[in-house]
This record gives structure tokens, C-alpha cells and sequence, in this order.
């Protein structure tokens, strides 16, 4: 598709706004992604997925699951805001663009993970990358990192993870549970595993969650937020829904979108945004730093603002928020697509309709 060729773009958040959390969509979930794609290329306006995971992970999930004409019409950004991957027809792969690419070097990814972590999370990316296991590389190469490590000041190679594993053992939580995703850019720790949000958000969990989060800052205040270790450091912009993510300063949705837009040359009224933590803290958030990208919400609350929607939808009995409001709001823009209507319009009217 030609840069003149968009008419606008629809940006967005994966985890409980496409999709649920920790879950895998079914067939029929990916149908209906997959005709809204269809739909959306018909009219000219590209859609933009953005999460926090690599394509190693998304891919099965979603991206490798919908049908191979579509896809000229996608680009994702993962790693938050770290990684961009763009499909490739002529080979049927999806190919990452590395000049986009902005990422944690190989001794701020070993502190931050640690030995085991690190082997596992460069011994899955290799084999995903090339088919090849390269681990019998990998042992001179962590003594390397381990050298330059002791040279610049890190006489002990405890990471942060160590330490919040730690605290799991003292509050009687397994840490064997606890999983870890390294994305090139940033690192997602979940202390309960990958699995539904649910668990995360009992009354004792989000407390805990909250003083692991203070002792991750900590960690990286004390440790220079490990700039001494790169080109720029590391910290912990957001919670997220359930993990702790440790992500290099500069990567987010902001970066993403900013990249996406000057790419394609697109006038920011004729981009929007769905997700479902469009408030201060939320990793949705950043986006309202680009004036005028129209802002849909469906989560369960927002900040106002001149371009956001609440795109919460009244029931008899309660609100229908999350994947399912917004799978709504779906069907609604591209039947109105479908019946003629312009997409710059249907953006600007956004704000008065009552689903």
C-alpha cells in the first residue's frame, strides 16, 4: 500500500481491549478480527496492533492466525514500543524493522533478569529468530558480559528479579510461578505467571503488587537505573494489568504511534486509538501526547480529555466495558464504513454516539 493510499489508521491496545488477558482467543475471536482487517483495507485505513510482547509470543496468539491476504494491511509494535514488525508477502513472513528497533543492551538485560532468566529468554529468541539453538555460544558469552559487568562496578550480578523472587518466598507465594518475558526493549515479570488478570487484582495481590513495584524502583535507583550500562536507562513507567515491567526510557505507545504517523504521512485527526487505560498511570496513556489522535476508551474509567471517547456502553443493568465494548464499537465503525460514510467522519461523530 502507497503512503497517498491511507485514508487514516486504527491504532490498538491488545490485552483486554482486543483480546483478554492471559487467554487465547478462539477461532471465532480471530474471524471477526480478521473481517474487521478486511473491512478496514477495503476502505484504505490500516490497522495498527500495540502490546508489550515480542512477535514470538503475539504471533501464535493472533498475528499467525489470520489469513495471509489481510496482512499487507498490518503492523505491529511490540516490546512496548520497542519493536516493529511489518509482513512480508513475497516470502510469507513477518519481518522486523530493525531500524526501528530500540532495545536494552546485553548487560542491562542480564542484570535485570539474571543468569537463568537471560539464558532462557536468548535461547528462546535465537531459536525463534533462525531455527538454530545457539546455547553453546551462550556460555562464552555470559562470562564475557559477567567480565564487563565486574569492570564497571557490578561486583555482584544479583538482578532484580532475584530480589522480588525473594519477597515472593517471604509471602508464601511460589516463585517457580512467577514468569518472565524478555521483549528487546523491556522486560515483563509476572509474579503469579502468565494467566488471566483475575488473580491479579485480589485486594492482597495488588497490595503486594504495589510494594514489589517500590522495591523495583528502588533496585533501579540505586543502581543508576543502569545508565552507566547503555546509552540511556531503564525504569518502570506503568504497572500493567498483572506483570511489572522494566522498560528502557523512551519506549511506549507514544513512540510507536508518532513513527506510525510520520510513516504514512497521516494527519493525526485521522488516526484512533482503542484501549482500555487512557489514565494517568495507565500504558495506554501516553497516547494523548499526540494532539488531536482520537482517543476511544473502554475501559472502566478515563481522564477527560478534548479527543477522548467513552467508549463505555449502557446496559439495562450495567456497563459493557473491555473486549466486549470495543468489539462493538468495531461493528459500528465499519458498518458505517460499509454504508458510505466517510472515515473522517465517522471519527468526528464518535463522541455522540450512544451504543
Amino acid at each position: 500500500m502507497s503512503l497517498t493510499e491511507l485514508n487514516g489508521a486504527w491504532m490498538t491496545d491488545i490485552d483486554d481491549t482486543l483480546v483478554y488477558s492471559g487467554e487465547m482467543p478462539d477461532d471465532r475471536k480471530i474471524d471477526e478480527i480478521a473481517e474487521f482487517i478486511r473491512i478496514l483495507k477495503k476502505h484504505n485505513i490500516i490497522w495498527v496492533p500495540m502490546s508489550g510482547v515480542a512477535m514470538v509470543k503475539l504471533g501464535p496468539r493472533i498475528l499467525y492466525r489470520l489469513p495471509d491476504d489481510i496482512l499487507s494491511n498490518v503492523i505491529y509494535y511490540g516490546g512496548d514500543g520497542s519493536l516493529k514488525y511489518m509482513y512480508n508477502p513475497g516470502i510469507h513472513s513477518w519481518l522486523e524493522d530493525k531500524s526501528f528497533s530500540s532495545l536494552f543492551t546485553e548487560f542491562q538485560a542480564y542484570i535485570i533478569l539474571g543468569d537463568s532468566e537471560y539464558r532462557k529468554a536468548i535461547t528462546e529468541m535465537n531459536a525463534a529468530d533462525t531455527g538454530i539453538d545457539k546455547g553453546l555460544d551462550l556460555n562464552r558469552k555470559i562470562e564475557e558480559i559477567r567480565e564487563i559487568l565486574k569492570e564497571k562496578g557490578y561486583q555482584s550480578t544479583r538482578c532484580v528479579l532475584d530480589v522480588l523472587k525473594d519477597e515472593l518466598k517471604k509471602h508464601g507465594v511460589d516463585p517457580n510461578k512467577s514468569e518472565a518475558y524478555f521483549r528487546g526493549g523491556s522486560v515483563s515479570w509476572m509474579m503469579l505467571g502468565d494467566i488471566s488478570a483475575d488473580p491479579y487484582h485480589t485486594a492482597d495481590n495488588i497490595s503486594f503488587r504495589k510494594k514489589l513495584i517500590e522495591i523495583s524502583k528502588k533496585w533501579l535507583e540505586d543502581n543508576g537505573n543502569l545508565k552507566s550500562l547503555g546509552t540511556t536507562g531503564i525504569n518502570v513507567p506503568f504497572p500493567g494489568a498483572r506483570g511489572i515491567k522494566f522498560v528502557l526510557s523512551g519506549n511506549d505507545k507514544e513512540r510507536s504511534a508518532r513513527e506510525m504517523i510520520k510513516s504514512f504521512n497521516l494527519k493525526p485527526e485521522n488516526v484512533l486509538f482503542s484501549g482500555n487505560e487512557l489514565f494517568d498511570g495507565g500504558n495506554d496513556n501516553m497516547i494523548r501526547n499526540i494532539d488531536e489522535v482520537q482517543l476511544l476508551s473502554v475501559g472502566d474509567r478515563e481522564d477527560s480529555g478534548p479527543c477522548v471517547i467513552n467508549g463505555r456502553i449502557k446496559s439495562k443493568h450495567s456497563e459493557i466495558v473491555g473486549v466486549e465494548a470495543n468489539s462493538m464499537w468495531m461493528n459500528y465503525v465499519i458498518k458505517h464504513l460499509e454504508s458510505g460514510e466517510k472515515w473522517q467522519d465517522i471519527l468526528i461523530s464518535l463522541k455522540d454516539v450512544q451504543l
